[in-house]
């Protein structure tokens, strides 16, 4: 059977639980560049959902807040 030696520096980094990886980094983003990504919302006008009744309207309302 032959056995490959471990490089030293991944011997280490496996032994110690705190040494720190890449994997380890952060993966939130900053706010900054979250709205950079955002979408833009579109115009009111096609939001707006012209043909519902009262009773409906406060349905779809009661349906977000659920």
């Amino acid at each position: 059977m032959v056995t490959v030696p471990v490089p030293p520096t991944i011997a280490a980094d496996m032994s110690n639980p705190n040494s720190e990886t890449p994997q380890e980094q952060s993966l939130e983003l900053a706010v900054v560049s979250l709205l950079e990504r955002a979408r833009p919302l579109p115009p009111h006008e096609e939001m707006v959902i012209e043909d519902l009744t009262p009773d409906e309207g406060e349905e779809f309302l009661a349906a977000l807040k659920a």
